[in-house]
């Protein structure tokens, strides 16, 4: 695929996107970026992957909104990039390289088996238990996980895992996206309860991921790394899928 073709199919994409309102006008952006990257170097099999995810995700996204009333969601810049940016590392490297596969598919499945973890698990029934105590705590928090969310993970890994066998992957690489499904999904959960950063309102008392609370109040840092943003968190959920891809494959066969 010619870069002009690249750059065409991906600004389709993410124009489409921002219709639905899946994306801002910023995510819109990034994901021309990423989507150029992706369909560039890993040609027709790097799109319906990518395709994959990003359709797939936004659908998910999209139904738990309406079903819990919230308004339209539309993934930010920082979003796009903290789930897209490592794949797009790896179809970059795919020409010169057919480790590139590991990377492109394996950052894939991470995000994709953490991005339906969420939004399935956010249709349990019982409230998440944090990964690390089996606490139980509220719905949304970072960290928290359910069977039904562990379940759809699963789910959202070994999808990515089979598109990458039938838009012809090379051997071996479709079992190692599935394994880094589940290792990227495992590390988001880990790295939300342990490392993220959490902030506290002063006059609600409510727990938050960000600074800002709706109420207006700058809210306070409570525990957590200040840089480790659930952004942060993604990112490196999709580093540690490619490298436990990359790990994988180093196994006889490949």
């Amino acid at each position: 695929m010619t870069l002009a073709v690249a750059l065409a199919a991906a600004a389709g994409l993410a124009g489409l996107g921002l219709r639905l309102r899946w994306l801002s006008a910023g995510g819109a952006t990034a994901a021309t970026a990423v989507g150029t990257a992706v369909f560039w170097g890993g040609g027709l099999a790097g799109a319906v992957i990518l395709a994959g995810f990003f359709a797939s995700g936004s659908l998910l996204t999209a139904h738990t909104a309406r079903m819990t009333g919230a308004g339209p969601q539309p993934r930010t810049a920082a979003q796009v990039l903290a789930n897209g940016a490592c794949a797009a590392v790896g179809a970059l490297i795919l020409p010169h390289a057919p480790e590139g596969w590991l990377i492109l598919a394996g950052a894939t499945a991470a995000a994709q088996a953490d991005t339906w973890a969420t939004e399935i698990g956010a249709r349990a029934s019982a409230p998440p238990r944090l990964i690390t105590t089996l606490t139980p705590v509220p719905q949304g928090t970072s960290g928290g996980v359910t069977p039904l969310g562990t379940a759809g993970g699963v789910a959202g890994a070994t999808t990515a895992a089979a598109v990458a066998g039938l838009v012809g992957a090379p051997q071996g690489v479709a079992m190692a996206a599935l394994v880094a499904g589940i290792v990227g999904m495992t590390a988001d959960s880990l790295l939300g309860a342990t490392l993220q950063a959490r902030y506290r309102c002063a006059a609600c008392g409510v727990d938050l991921e960000h600074r800002q609370h709706v109420c207006g109040l700058t809210a306070a840092h409570v525990r957590g790394l200040r840089w480790m943003s659930n952004d942060a968190v993604n990112l490196l959920a999709t580093i540690a899928g490619a490298a436990a891809a990359w790990a994988w494959a180093r196994g006889p066969g490949w």
